[in-house]
C-alpha cells in the first residue's frame, strides 16, 4: 500500500508549472533517451517505446500542458535520434504512423491521468474549502451503513448495519449524559470559600 499512498500524495500534490516543470520534463525527455541509447546497442527498433512511462510520470507530476510538451520533446528527440537518417526530423510515411500512434497513446495518458487526479482529488479532500464542514449523509445500501459529506463524490463503508445503529444509539447516549452533567454542573452553587 504505500506504493499506493505515495501514488495518492503524487495525484494530491499540485502539478509543477513554471521554472520546475521545465526541469522535470527535461529529465523526463533525458533519462529515457539515455535508456533508449542503451537498448539500441541489442535492438534498433521501437524508438518511442522508452519514452512511454516517463511521459505517464509527466501527466502524474506536470500540469497538462507541461505533459503534452514533455511528450512533443520526447516524439521529437526520438525522431532526431533513433530514426534514420539521424539528427532531422522526418516526415515519410512510417514515421508519421509512428508518430501518430504515439501521440495519441500519450494525449490518452495524460488525459486519464487527469481524471484520476478528479476522482482521487474529489476522494480524499473535504467537501467544502477552508476547513468548513459538510453535514454527514448516512445510507444504507445491501445492509452496510454509509457516510458521505454534501458536495463530496466519496462514500465511506461505516460498516453492518446492526453495528453501526448500536454505535450511534451508544455516541448518542454519551452525548446526552454529558449535557446531563455539564448542566447538573452548571446549577451546583460554587462552593464557600
Amino acid at each position: 500500500m504505500r506504493f499506493i499512498d505515495g501514488l495518492s500524495r503524487l495525484l494530491l500534490a499540485p502539478p509543477a508549472t513554471g521554472r520546475r516543470a521545465l526541469v522535470y520534463g527535461v529529465a523526463l525527455i533525458t533519462i529515457p533517451t539515455f535508456i533508449r541509447l542503451l537498448i539500441g546497442l541489442y535492438i534498433d527498433r521501437l524508438p518511442f517505446l522508452p519514452f512511454l512511462p516517463f511521459v505517464i510520470v509527466a501527466a502524474i507530476v506536470l500540469d497538462g500542458k507541461w505533459a503534452v510538451a514533455t511528450a512533443l520533446g520526447s516524439w521529437i528527440v526520438a525522431d532526431l535520434l533513433f530514426i534514420g537518417p539521424r539528427f532531422q526530423l522526418n516526415f515519410g510515411a512510417y514515421e508519421l504512423i509512428g508518430f501518430t500512434i504515439f501521440f495519441a497513446s500519450t494525449l490518452l495518458l495524460i488525459a486519464l491521468a487527469k481524471a484520476v487526479r478528479v476522482i482521487v482529488e474529489n476522494s480524499l479532500r473535504p467537501a467544502r474549502p477552508d476547513g468548513i464542514a459538510a453535514p454527514v449523509v448516512f445510507s444504507l445500501e445491501g445492509g452496510q451503513a454509509w457516510a458521505s459529506w454534501y458536495g463530496s463524490h466519496s462514500w465511506v463503508r461505516l460498516g453492518p448495519e446492526s453495528e453501526v445503529a448500536e454505535m450511534m444509539r451508544d455516541f448518542l447516549a454519551q452525548r446526552e449524559l454529558a449535557k446531563r452533567l455539564e448542566l447538573s454542573a452548571r446549577r451546583r452553587p460554587a462552593p464557600k470559600g
